[in-house]
C-alpha cells in the first residue's frame, strides 16, 4: 500500500510542476522566423516603452541555418504587471502600442552581407506588420540580401569549424594557409556563442521560450 501511495504522490507532484508556458494563456500571437540565409543568425527583439524612456527589454535567440523559431506574444487575457515583462513573452497589445522591432545579424562576425526580412531591409517593426489575430501565426523569411545561397567558401569554413569540437584558441589546422587559419579561429570563437546560449526545448510544450 505504501508503495502505491508513493507512486501516486510522485505523479501528482510531477503534474503540479511549474512550467513557464503554463502562464502563457491560449490566445497568444506568433511570428515564425525562417532562416534561409544558409548560415546561423542572431535574432534580437527590443521592446521600448514610449511613455517610460528608461524602460526597454531585449531578447536574443540564435537560429541555425535552415532553422525556424516561433516568437510568441502573450494574449490580451493576461493581466501581468510590468515586473513580469523581463521574464515572460511580451504582451502583444502592449508591444503593438509601443516600439517593438527585430534586428538580425550573422553569428559569423566576418560576414559582410546583410539579411532581409521578407526581402526588405531591417530592422523589422511590429507596427508595420499586419495585425495578428489571437492564435494566429505569421511567417517571416530571413534571406541574404544579394543571393539565396551562401558562398561555398563560407559554407566550407562552417563545416570545418563545426567538425572540430574544441575551443577556438586550441584549434589546429594542418596544411591550411595562415590567413585562412586566422579566419577559422575567429569563426570558431563566434560559434562558441551558439553553445553558450543554447536553450533546450520545453519538456511540456516542445517550444523554446525566449
Amino acid at each position: 500500500m505504501a508503495e502505491c501511495s508513493n507512486v501516486a504522490v510522485g505523479e501528482e507532484a510531477e503534474e503540479e510542476e511549474v512550467y513557464l508556458c503554463k502562464l502563457f494563456g491560449d490566445d497568444g500571437r506568433f511570428v515564425q522566423f525562417v532562416n534561409l540565409t544558409g548560415r546561423p543568425v542572431r535574432l534580437t527583439s527590443r521592446l521600448h516603452m514610449e511613455n517610460f524612456s528608461n524602460m526597454a527589454w531585449s531578447t536574443t535567440i540564435i537560429i541555425p541555418e535552415g532553422g525556424k523559431h516561433v516568437w510568441r506574444f502573450l494574449g490580451d487575457s493576461q493581466n501581468l504587471s510590468l515586473s513580469f515583462l523581463s521574464m515572460l513573452p511580451d504582451p502583444y497589445t502592449l508591444a503593438r502600442r509601443n516600439s517593438y522591432r527585430w534586428t538580425v545579424e550573422y553569428i559569423d562576425s566576418q560576414e559582410d552581407d546583410n539579411i532581409t526580412f521578407d526581402n526588405k531591409e531591417g530592422p523589422l517593426s511590429l507596427q508595420t506588420m499586419n495585425d495578428i489575430l489571437p492564435r494566429e501565426t505569421t511567417q517571416v523569411m530571413l534571406r541574404r540580401r544579394h543571393c539565396d545561397v551562401a558562398p561555398l567558401r563560407k559554407l566550407a569554413k562552417d563545416a570545418i569549424v563545426k567538425s572540430r569540437k574544441v575551443p577556438a584558441d586550441q584549434m589546429s589546422f594542418v596544411n591550411i594557409p595562415k590567413i585562412l587559419q586566422e579566419e577559422l579561429a575567429v569563426l570558431g570563437k563566434d560559434y562558441q556563442e551558439m553553445e553558450r546560449v543554447k536553450v533546450d526545448p520545453c519538456v511540456r510544450c516542445g517550444e523554446i521560450h525566449q
